[in-house]
């Protein structure tokens, strides 16, 4: 098998050309494996069969999907959404074919044992057909795939929306007090000489940390809370209501209750109970916190709003901790961190992170082989990070070419990136990294670590393809490193003088400082999660801006900016985490937990580094989650070690 790095030189033509040929190719497959008489039915003509089929038709339009989000061709990037748009709804076509859902069926009536992994293949490639509609009647069954099908087309919709965002607020120098030269400088204009401030990441979240004008922040917060209103409202709510009646046609009281038995969690009395009890710890620590800002804030208004509390919070590093971040990404050029990081990670995981020439979509990509310890290559790595027109807006970490073991028995090598929207240079200045970047990067490392140290045998557990309430625990975990001193030694260095580490006093303060909001920020992730169950439990119509609105108040301490609509750019509940969200806080439970091992071994342990690496990141999705963190750890896993990281004991 040809194992070199993947090549994304596509065309719109060459994309049609190629979704054309695997389609036709996989229905040829499928009507073999359906065509198969019961008698001779096995294991390896059926259930792997399908799967072979399945994993290679994922793995062909894997990456022209991909060029959806980052290629800077308008063009190929509309042919690659109506692709993704073609595959998701395909995917809902296949899952209810009868013709498979019986040749699997008829296999596993066989009742033979071909192993714990391949066992548990084909109970989850069943269930994804049962969790689809088959086993209804064929008029409920229809109506199932036909409103799959609807959802999708919204998902997507909503997606692309808010990609295509390029709204700005146009401010005058003044308006812009506060903000550094550096920021200042890479701003564009408008004929009149105003400054615009973008809705994307590098412009937004600096200027709301920073901004002495309160009213430029009420407007620019309020511009990026309306964000793709009233369209993407609008399909939120379409959304939920699709949800709600499919998960009714497949027999379960709500929407939450469908998604969450084939999670961890297992049901909505276990995600509630769990968010309640996080949010009775938190209350106390929250108002104090809240305190603190208000009384930084002054003034007779006892309420901190949405447009202030990222502002008064960044004083209040300032004050009570002299961290100016503006000051400190000084100590974080963006070439120095990569360096660093991956020297770190590469002791951690006994590997090493080289520069290769290959194959990129776009001239900024830098590209590198991953090396085991005996210099073979492991994976395929890659970092897009500057914003560019067109571009996904957030970071992420994207799996762009899942790792298995092909029909031949040879092993595809797995390939990922981060798709990143960091600060550029700024005239002289060199990409800088706010401490918040830094932790953001280590956090997407950690979803690189689960796609590229995949050794799953099946596609369909490779990677990050396990329970979504488990996907965040490799990225949670990686954020740790972040914050242990000896880390910020290795990837700090002044961008004048790379020799000029950040200073001892700077990274204890840091360190203290990292519990300084937890309070608020942990509150903030209880209400989304909490709304998000909200949305997904609901009995009837949801209106989306109401039950927004109050639980924010009620849960994060701080109320909705009147007027704005911040669920239109609440991607995660359109794009995969629906009835899921509550699993960032469930996953870094877990990641806490995990963590202590190799806290008490030293967190540069490479045999610690080993053990994760065998346990938790290879087997993907092919044995059950808990019981793979049970291995680890010796014992199920409590919520003690991650109460105590955020001080809320």
């Amino acid at each position: 098998m040809d194992n070199s790095a993947p090549v994304f030189d596509y065309t719109p033509e060459s994309i049609r050309a190629l979704a054309d040929k695997t389609f036709n190719d996989f229905e040829d497959r499928a009507k073999k494996i359906a065509a198969i008489p019961e008698e001779n039915r096995d294991f390896k003509n059926t259930v792997l069969a399908f799967e072979h089929a399945t994993s290679d038709f994922s793995e062909a339009l894997q990456i022209p999907i991909f060029l959806a989000y980052v290629s800077g061709n308008a063009e190929l990037r509309k042919v690659a959404q109506e692709l993704e748009l073609k595959v998701s709804q395909y995917s809902v076509d296949l899952f209810t074919r009868e013709d498979i859902f019986r040749a699997l069926n008829e296999y596993a009536s066989k009742g033979e044992k071909p192993g714990v992994v391949e066992t548990r293949l084909l109970d989850k490639t069943l269930l994804d057909f049962k969790r689809n509609g088959l086993g209804l009647e064929p008029l409920p069954r229809a109506r199932v795939k036909k409103l799959m099908k609807e959802l999708i087309d919204i998902e997507l919709q909503f997606s692309k929306n808010l990609r295509e965002v390029n709204d700005a607020l146009a401010l005058t120098e003044a308006e812009l007090a506060g903000m550094p030269e550096d920021f200042k400088t890479r701003l564009k204009k408008t004929p009149e000489g105003k400054y615009l401030v973008t809705m994307n990441t590098p412009d937004f979240i600096p200027f709301m940390d920073n901004a002495e004008n309160g009213d430029a922040r009420r407007r620019l917060e309020l511009l990026f809370n309306n964000r793709c209103v009233p369209a993407n409202v609008e399909l939120m709510e379409k959304a939920i209501a699709l949800r709600r009646k499919i998960s009714k046609l497949l027999g379960y009281p709500t929407f939450a209750a469908y998604v969450l038995a084939d999670r961890m969690a297992a049901d909505t009395g276990n995600v509630t109970a769990f968010l309640e009890r996080t949010w009775a710890k938190l209350k106390k620590k929250g108002r104090k916190e809240l305190r603190d800002r208000l009384k930084l804030k002054g003034g007779e208004e006892k309420v901190l709003r949405a447009w202030e509390w990222r502002y008064y919070n960044n004083q209040l590093k300032k004050t009570k901790y002299s961290i100016d971040h503006e000051k400190i990404k000084e100590y974080f050029p963006l070439e120095t961190v990569v360096k660093g990081m991956f020297d770190v990670f590469g002791d951690v995981f006994g590997v090493s992170f080289a520069p290769a020439p290959l194959p990129v979509w776009n001239k900024d990509v830098r590209a590198y082989e991953v090396k085991n310890s005996d210099g073979a290559v492991a994976a395929y790595f890659y970092f897009d990070l500057f914003p560019r027109d067109g571009k996904y807006k957030h970071a992420a970490c994207f799996g762009i070419r899942h790792g298995r073991e092909l029909a031949d028995g040879s092993y595809e090598l797995p390939a990922a990136g981060i798709v990143a929207n960091f600060p550029p240079s700024s005239g002289d200045t060199p990409p800088l990294l706010k401490f918040n970047d830094v932790v953001t990067f280590f956090h997407e490392f950690g979803h690189v670590t689960h796609n590229i140290f995949t050794r799953s045998r099946y596609g369909k557990f490779s990677g990050t393809s396990v329970s979504r309430d488990f996907v965040e625990v490799p990225s949670k975990m990686l954020e740790n490193w972040a914050f242990e001193p000896s880390v910020l030694r290795r990837i700090s260095g002044h961008f004048r003088n790379p020799a000029e580490k950040l200073p001892e006093a700077m990274i204890t303060k840091l360190v203290e400082a990292k519990n300084m909001d937890s309070g608020l920020v942990y509150l903030r992730q209880l209400f989304f999660s909490l709304l998000d169950m909200r949305y997904h439990t609901a009995k009837g119509k949801v209106d989306t801006t109401k039950v927004y609105e109050k639980l924010m108040k009620k849960i994060s301490l701080i109320p909705m900016s009147p007027g704005s609509h911040p669920q239109a750019s609440f991607g995660h509940l359109m794009g995969g985490y629906e009835a899921g969200y509550y699993s960032y806080l469930w996953s870094e439970v877990i990641a806490s937990d995990l963590f202590g091992a190799f806290k008490a071994a030293g967190v540069m342990d490479a045999a610690t580094g080993a053990k994760y690496r065998e346990l938790i990141l290879a087997p993907g999705r092919s044995y059950d989650e808990a019981g793979q963190v049970e291995k680890f750890l010796g014992r199920p896993s409590r919520e003690d070690a991650f109460l105590k990281s955020i001080g809320a004991e």
